[in-house]
């Protein structure tokens, strides 16, 4: 019987290619997206266009509550006072986004939620590391019901790119045909990436390490 699992999907390379990696395998997939304000449109519409591609159902799930710490500090300046904040952090994000997720797994009958966290998250985010993810399966399994005729319920945190660096993902996601083109990689909205973020800077060092032509554009500088 093939295993049910929901993938989590930013529109981003790494999403995207352990997506196509989960299909590869075998698992039959559900996509789960959030939506959140400092979201930009291009990237949830980078999900939507994965999804469709990919042919799999995509779960939006909307969280106005969530904000990250730039707009945070602009209502309260004594947040996170004296913390080196990386860009594009929320608070507690995988906390509450593999919280919901295992909701979506209990409801929809998954076995495994996968994620695309690679080995350079966990440097800037305490909540990427091996270490969160497998106490936080611990936890996420403490709350689960068992079943009358099945007493396996368990839901397992699937993290294959966790001992990968960006580079390895551009490689891969080539290998997969992933549709590099559809992907969004930038903090900010656009018709093109910025390439002047955090993220697009991460993103065209990747490419260029691997040797790989990036489909998506990004703004001439």
């Amino acid at each position: 019987m093939t295993q049910k699992a929901i993938a989590l999907l930013s529109g981003g390379i790494d999403s995207a290619t352990a997506l196509h990696w989960a299909i590869k395998q075998g698992y039959n997939i559900e996509a789960l997206t959030y939506n959140y304000p400092s979201r930009v449109p291009a990237e949830q519409k980078a999900a939507r266009d994965i999804a469709s591609h990919a042919k799999v159902k995509l779960i939006e799930a909307e969280l106005p509550f969530l904000q990250n710490a730039a707009d945070i500090t602009k209502k309260n300046p004594n947040a996170f006072k004296g913390i080196n904040i990386p860009e594009g952090y929320i608070p507690a994000r995988n906390l509450v986004f593999y919280a919901l997720a295992a909701y979506h797994a209990e409801i929809h009958a998954a076995d495994y939620i996968i994620g695309g966290h690679l080995i350079t998250d966990s440097q800037g985010f305490p909540d990427a590391t091996p270490n969160f993810f497998h106490r936080l399966e611990e936890l996420i399994n403490s709350t689960r019901l068992a079943s009358e005729t099945n007493k396996n319920t368990e839901i397992h945190l699937l993290m294959p790119f966790l001992g990968k660096t960006k580079t390895d993902i551009a490689k891969m996601a080539v290998e997969l045909k992933v549709p590099l083109e559809l992907t969004w990689s930038c903090y900010h909205n656009g018709s093109e990436q910025c390439g002047e973020c955090v993220a697009c800077h991460e993103r065209e060092e990747a490419f260029t390490n691997a040797g790989v032509k990036d489909q998506r554009k990004q703004h001439k500088r």
